[in-house]
């Protein structure tokens, strides 16, 4: 749920975006079992067949390379504050949970940097018979680009942040015929870029419908084979970024151990033919991993890894795009968390001598003062290899400590 948010500067340790969201309608992902993390929450106010659960998180930062800048590094530091709420049915058969959340960052000396964000998610799951089940979600909110990423066009270093708005939607259908189901769905995804010191960002603005379906066969208890599909356009409001339209399919196992494992392997190919002259084609395999590991009742492994094809601002033929994410949750005492995590994201430019590597690796340790106050501690360290003309290396490090109320 966390893996969307672009830039929470300190709210997330290590994350990295696999530009996947609206292309996966209905796949396993690693988080979906219970973690460890899950016991550090508040006990929440009961209201008729929901229950709320509001918490609200303060704390200070520095911050290297504000800008993410090769030489001449400008470092800061700064405060936040994070309120959100999340409210969760209790139904019983059916689900219907719903958070929303803000963000706000103060820069002591670059105040330009300072930003207010929000993002919020509906999910539902209905339970049409016992073999029948339907599923959508709708999340979205106010975001901000990374410092240094290739992908935001501006004059040099950037005044004020790159804000942008994105509204990603799906919904599914599942019917189960005995051992054999069958998967179909639609995605939605849409968003819009703020002009960023004067520089048109319009160009953009644009958005992803993407549908498909799967069919899965259960071989034996906790093993299900399956073949994936799914056919996506996408359109922009204007040709610098060049409609297109593409697939994916993929073919592998989902499989669920004793409660203990669970998650999907697949392989595949995918292909993005995108519309100008001459039509390129650009076309990879692809490969996608989602896994939870709890190999101990104090310790929780999430492991992401995904190949997709993404659109690029200054390349008409798109880039290949291998990430993966691992992050480890350990209770090192009833009372203490340790979260250590490592992620990559490699991106191979068509037609192009570009390649851009991100590294970002960090901790976080949270301490529970009680069943409502937590402290904590957390680093992330981000490195950018890029190679192309022009174009030079960069890293940064986030530090910060905060304090957490759960209600």
């Amino acid at each position: 749920m966390q893996a969307k948010s672009i830039i929470a500067v300190l709210c997330a340790c290590a994350g990295i975006s696999t530009g996947v969201s609206a292309q996966e309608l209905s796949r396993v992902v690693s988080g979906d079992m219970p973690t460890v993390r899950d016991r550090f929450e508040g006990l929440g106010l009961r209201a008729g067949q929901f229950w709320v659960l509001p918490d609200v998180e303060t704390g200070y930062f520095y911050d290297s390379n504000v800008f993410g800048e090769a030489e001449g590094q400008n470092s800061d530091s700064g405060v936040y504050v994070s309120p959100s709420v999340s409210l969760r049915s209790d139904f019983g058969r059916h689900q219907l949970n719903l958070r929303a959340g803000l963000d706000h960052y103060e820069y002591f000396d670059f105040s330009s940097q300072s930003r207010t964000d929000f993002d919020g998610e509906l999910d539902a799951r209905f339970e049409v018979t016992s073999d029948t089940e339907l599923k959508a979600n709708l999340k979205g909110g106010r975001f901000n680009q990374e410092p240094g990423d290739l992908e935001y066009p501006t004059a040099g270093v950037s005044a004020s942040p790159g804000a942008y708005y994105d509204l990603d939607s799906w919904v599914s259908l599942r019917h189960a015929f005995n051992r054999l189901a069958v998967s179909v769905g639609a995605a939605f995804d849409f968003f819009d870029y703020d002009d960023v010191d004067g520089i048109d960002q319009d160009f953009r603005d644009g958005h992803i419908t993407t549908t498909g379906g799967r069919i899965s066969y259960l071989v034996s208890p906790g093993y299900r084979l399956f073949g994936d599909f799914r056919y996506n356009w996408r359109e922009y409001h204007s040709s610098t970024i060049p409609d297109s339209d593409g697939w994916r399919a993929l073919a592998g196992v989902e499989f669920e151990v004793t409660r203990l494992v669970t998650g999907e392997l697949g392989v595949g190919y995918n292909e993005q033919t995108y519309d100008f002259a001459g039509s390129p084609t650009t076309s990879a395999f692809s490969y996608h991993g989602a896994l939870t590991w709890n190999p101990t009742s104090l310790m929780t492994v999430r492991l992401n890894a995904d190949r997709t094809i993404e659109d690029s601002t200054f390349n008409q033929s798109g880039r290949v795009q291998d990430s993966a994410k691992l992050i480890v949750d350990y209770e090192v005492m009833r009372e203490l968390i340790f979260s250590p995590s490592v992620g990559f994201a490699f991106n191979d430019y068509e037609n192009s001598s570009l390649d851009d590597l991100r590294i970002e690796a960090g901790a976080e340790l949270e301490y529970r003062v009680n069943r409502f106050m937590s402290v904590g501690s957390r680093y992330k360290y981000s490195y950018s290899d890029v190679t192309g003309p022009g174009l030079t290396d960069w890293d940064r490090h986030l530090v910060g400590v905060y304090a957490k109320a759960r209600f």
